[in-house]
């Protein structure tokens, strides 16, 4: 039986300052590397036959902390990236509900009834 370990890239300098990725990439913070390292000792008994990771940095940086030493081999498939928020990266969440209220307040309340400006719809992602 197929077992899948489904796991978030660790923390970004943007998680704490409450910007938005997406496809935007952030660094990860010692927190962030932090965790990753943890839980790769955590998983350490398990034995993975491959990883698969967004290509973004920040998640490919978490694979390769979580896999630490064990020579898994990493995939990269831009079809696990994170939404496209287009302009909305890179800005804080105060900004854009600012800005955009009707449509921060769908992203994240009504997610069928977001219609970004630019970027992906979740409709688009799926």
């Amino acid at each position: 039986m197929l077992t899948l370990y489904i796991t978030r890239h660790g923390e970004t300098v943007w998680n704490t300052q409450k910007r938005i990725q997406g496809w935007k990439d952030s660094a990860l913070t010692e927190t962030g590397k932090q965790n990753a390292l943890s839980l790769g000792e955590r998983l350490t008994h398990i034995p993975f036959e491959a990883v698969y990771s967004s290509p973004s940095g920040r998640t490919k940086e978490t694979a390769r902390l979580i896999c630490g030493e064990r020579k898994i081999p990493i995939f990269y498939d831009e079809n696990l990236r994170e939404i496209n928020l287009g302009d909305w990266e890179g800005e804080t969440h105060t900004t854009i509900k600012e800005k955009y209220e009707a449509a921060y307040q769908h992203f994240w309340n009504q997610p069928h009834l977001y219609v970004p400006a630019s970027g992906e719809s979740f409709n688009m992602v799926q």
